[in-house]
């Protein structure tokens, strides 16, 4: 059995299933994007993907709030700690050995509206686990399936899942659709899941040994913001994103959602909605972050064929994470969900034995 070459410079041993899949992790491409046109090298399902989804517009309200774009530029900060929160469980629903609870609590950020300040939950827990992993949501991601499909066999290799349900997606919506309206509403819908996310971390932290926070696409992002700033230790699955989401907006697939006109006000000014798009987006860029006091513990995953996430990206985010584990995927944005879950699990649960 052939061993994966990490970036990390370690030789460590597969599951037998992803080495079924023959995951090279020394594969990179770089691809530049313009926003309108594609490259060689970027997997045909990203594309059909971007073009399907190309309808339902982001930000087709425009910027939104203000004030609340200019406050986040000057002062706002992910690492503002969070208060503790009480969660309402209900009734368990037993399947097989394990036991799934779902349960609300009141966001931290009261910035949000009032039909989104209450956050959904759902757990997956074992007896014996001592291990637990919260993990986030990708973009227009609504409810737990998609999540509980790639995760859900992390709970029979030791630990727990708990799953967020980001603010304005699914029963935490603010309109009828999950394509957010305005930018202000995105902004605080990544402020209020990493202050989520810290608050459950701290809610957990006493009654496990180990925990983990994962995500793919936004939510690996977000997941990376969340590790950054957790003022104790943790590991940190990042998949399928890298430092900056700026491009991922402003240049790859995704771009092509983004309803410029809308964000450019006024008739010829969509160059500069783009690049003012991009600056606010930076805030966010993980380099203007401290690296996770277990940075060891944390793994970035990319994909070689990803149409949404910029290589070069995947790459600055492992650099900046001196001592993180980068491993590449031979898939797009897509296909790494369809057919690599296998190794998106084999992160988490590898994360998680570094701590």
């Amino acid at each position: 059995m052939s061993s994966w070459r990490t970036h990390d410079g370690a030789d460590t041993c597969p599951h037998a299933r992803a080495a079924r899949l023959q995951v090279h992790f020394n594969m990179r491409k770089r691809h530049p994007f313009s926003g309108s046109g594609i490259v060689d090298g970027v997997h045909p399902l990203d594309v059909i993907a971007a073009s399907l989804m190309r309808r339902q517009k982001l930000f087709s309200r425009g910027w939104g709030d203000e004030s609340l774009l200019t406050d986040v530029v000057e002062r706002a900060s992910f690492a503002r700690p969070p208060g503790a929160i009480c969660i309402d469980w209900s009734g368990g629903c037993r399947r097989s050995r394990s036991t799934r609870r779902d349960g609300t609590f009141i966001s931290p950020l009261d910035l949000l509206p009032a039909e989104t300040r209450t956050v959904h939950i759902r757990a997956w827990v074992k007896p014996g686990n001592t291990a637990a992993c919260v993990i986030l949501a990708a973009s227009r991601e609504e409810g737990y399936k998609m999540r509980e499909r790639v995760f859900g066999p992390l709970i029979d290799r030791g630990l727990d899942l708990y799953l967020l349900e980001n603010p304005f997606y699914g029963r935490r919506r603010a309109s009828s659709s999950a394509s957010l309206a305005t930018f202000s509403d995105h902004v605080l819908m990544n402020i209020g899941s990493v202050w989520e996310a810290q608050a459950l971390l701290e809610y957990l932290r006493g009654s496990y040994k180990k925990l983990t926070v994962a995500g793919y696409s936004m939510g690996g992002h977000m997941a990376a913001i969340t590790a950054a700033v957790t003022p104790f230790p943790i590991a940190c699955a990042a998949l399928a994103t890298g430092a900056s989401a700026a491009p991922i907006y402003t240049k790859g697939l995704l771009s092509w959602s983004v309803n410029l006109d809308a964000l450019a006000v006024e008739p010829g000014r969509q160059v500069a909605a783009r690049e003012r798009l991009h600056q606010l987006i930076e805030v966010a860029d993980l380099t203007r972050h401290a690296v996770p006091m277990r940075v060891d513990a944390a793994i970035v995953v990319g994909g070689t064929k990803d149409g949404y996430v910029l290589a070069e990206e995947t790459e600055r985010l492992h650099h900046y994470w001196s001592g993180s584990t980068l491993r590449w995927l031979p898939a797009g944005h897509v296909t790494a969900l369809m057919f690599f879950r296998g190794a998106l699990r084999d992160a988490v649960a590898d994360a998680t034995a570094k701590l």
